[in-house]
């Protein structure tokens, strides 16, 4: 787990935050389906819809904790796909979501990401070279990314925490973000 100093570290309570949202859209999504038949096309949408009761779950219960000074937006990309960012205005981190297959995925590109993950230039001692003019620097936020898969029921396989080079095609840093958070 990172320390305090790092740049992209975030707190015990914003984790719980994070996993508690992320649980509990699954619980729900889960509740819900509990019964219903299987349809022959719902690959083709059974994705989003747990995400959906995932981001639902996150957006309300940050709204909960005002003392974590964390602004939840729902956002749009393309013409359809809602989704909801987790903005850390005290230490500009925006913090956003994606299913994956297995803990080492990386998500998988996209567009709304992209706009993020530029402020991780900054934090890349690879791209340091790279580094912007100082107006650029205040305006950027460093980006985590948290993965997780909920394909298999209710509770996680797992949930990990990252940040990914501004092309999205490596990692930063990453680990479980479960380690060091006493879950209640």
């Amino acid at each position: 787990m990172l320390d305090s100093n790092h740049e992209f570290y975030l707190s015990s309570a914003e984790r719980q935050l994070i996993i508690k949202g992320i649980k509990r859209g699954l619980e729900r999504f889960y509740k819900d389906r509990e019964g219903k038949p299987d349809l022959v096309t719902e690959r083709n949408f059974i994705s989003r819809q747990r995400a959906s009761y995932v981001f639902d779950s996150i957006y309300h219960i940050s709204k909960q904790h005002p003392e974590l000074n964390v602004t939840p937006e729902i956002r749009t990309a393309g013409q359809s796909y809602e989704y909801v960012s987790l903005f850390f205005e005290t230490r500009k981190i925006v913090v956003t979501f994606s299913q994956v297959k297995r803990p080492e995925d990386l998500p998988e590109y996209s567009e709304y990401r992209n706009e993020y993950t530029e402020g991780n230039r900054l934090y890349n001692p690879q791209l340091s070279f790279f580094r912007e003019d100082e107006e650029f620097n205040l305006k950027s936020y460093k980006h985590l990314v948290v993965t997780f898969n909920g394909s298999h029921g209710p509770d996680p396989l797992f949930i990990w925490i990252g940040a990914t080079t501004p092309g999205q095609n490596a990692w930063i840093y990453h680990e479980e973000l479960k380690e060091g958070v006493a879950l209640g």
